[in-house]
């Protein structure tokens, strides 16, 4: 704290009392312990909107949960027998749903992009294959044999309380 200052009043000439500098830096402001507390309860109020907006505009990178993409249900486990396949109409697509296994499930685009024809699951030899030209596929939609070198498309496939489910995103 500074040494103490006399004041003048305008009635007595001279005021007699001591103040210090912290004093007459509150009389000057005007500013009191709760006016001090508002302002910096606005002021992180203002910084934190500012932050959110910030984070907001800033463009993230996009989270795929495949559980919560849009997604077709297929049918229950226990309906979809081992060594089976399914074929599913979504929207515009149609979707070979292939379960080779217990515990693998398999989806890829059922019509052959080389001749149009609705694709088949063979389980002796495990291949997706075209009944209308000689094209084969593995269960990844990989060309195994045929003319065409443009593999089919694949499906994301998730099982959630023993429902099993076809989703757009790839595994």
């Amino acid at each position: 704290m500074g040494p103490p200052l006399l004041l003048r009043g305008p009635e007595h000439g001279v005021n007699t009392q001591h103040v210090t500098a912290m004093e007459i830096e509150r009389k000057i402001l005007g500013l009191g312990f709760t006016e001090l507390l508002l302002g910096g309860v606005i002021l992180l109020m203002i910084t934190l909107c500012v932050i959110a907006v910030a984070f907001y505009v800033t463009p993230a990178e996009h989270l795929e949960v495949p559980e919560l993409q849009p997604a077709i249900r297929v049918a229950r486990e226990a309906d979809f027998p081992i060594g089976s396949s399914r074929v599913r109409n979504w929207g515009e697509e149609i979707i070979l749903i292939v379960r080779p296994d217990s515990a693998q499930y398999f989806a890829v685009q059922a019509v052959s992009p080389a001749d149009g024809c609705i694709l088949r699951w063979d389980q002796e030899s495990s291949r997706v294959y075209s009944p209308c030209r000689y094209m084969v596929y593995d269960l990844r939609g990989d060309v195994v044999a045929g003319l065409s070198t443009q593999a089919l498309r694949r499906y994301a496939v998730s099982v959630r309380e023993g429902v099993i489910y076809v989703s757009e995103g790839v595994r």
